[in-house]
């Protein structure tokens, strides 16, 4: 799978800034910034999109664009980040509702999981555009509502205790190994189609796609034993 080289920038995944605003007109200079980066993308296509043509249009000097981003890929994860903190409610709403249904029904949980996975990255590659498919890989939302919110339950905290719960009925037994093959196979198959057929994401019949193959991996009985073929 591959992954974009020129962004650099956002392997830090969710460090996207090199300052913070301390005063509102400082607060007001990135809002200008983001929504040059957006009306460029929508008017004349991510190909027009540099740190000078955003500046221009931002109406800022290029000094005091990289005085807060360091490139423009630095600006999109920023979008990313604010589109995140625009939904809080929805994402508590997310939280709370996902952990609700580990008790009734684990196929329920998943679908749940993914559906809203897929939606989120719907909305940034809608807001985005093909800008999007450059830096998908590098922009991680959970470490940054992490780092935003400490007391944030991850995907790697709840979900092994969801397979135990439901150990009966799946044919894996260690549970945080398979927690991890399972976001692995979500983020890695999302990723890798926003890649390849990135229209593929939009499709009504993608999410359940996804849903019955970690299913598939969950419930299926193995064919190998630990050591090798049986």
């Amino acid at each position: 799978m591959k992954k974009n080289a020129n962004a650099d920038t956002v392997n830090k995944r969710h460090s996207t800034r090199r300052r913070n605003p301390t005063q509102a007109r400082a607060e007001a200079t990135l809002v200008a910034i983001r929504q040059a980066c957006l009306r460029i993308i929508e008017h004349e296509g991510h190909q027009r999109l540099t740190t000078n043509r955003i500046a221009e249009v931002a109406g800022i000097s290029i000094g005091s664009l990289y005085q807060y981003y360091a490139d423009k890929h630095a600006i999109a994860a920023d979008i990313c980040n604010e589109l995140l903190l625009a939904e809080l409610d929805e994402l508590g709403r997310f939280d709370a509702q996902t952990l609700a249904l580990v008790k009734t029904s684990l196929e329920d949980t998943l679908r749940f999981f993914i559906d809203e996975h897929v939606a989120r990255q719907r909305r940034f590659y809608r807001k985005l555009r093909d800008f999007y498919l450059e830096i998908h890989w590098h922009y991680d939302f959970e470490a940054y509502m992490v780092e935003k919110f400490p007391a944030k339950r991850t995907t790697a905290s709840w979900l092994p205790a969801a397979l135990k719960y439901h150990r009966a009925s799946l044919a894996v037994e260690d549970f945080p190994l398979a927690a991890t093959m399972v976001m692995n196979a979500i983020e890695g198959t999302i990723h890798a189609t926003l890649d390849r057929n990135p229209a593929l994401i939009m499709s009504d019949a993608f999410a359940g796609e996804l849903l019955a193959m970690v299913l598939g991996y969950l419930k299926h009985p193995r064919c190998f034993a630990q050591g090798g073929a049986r």
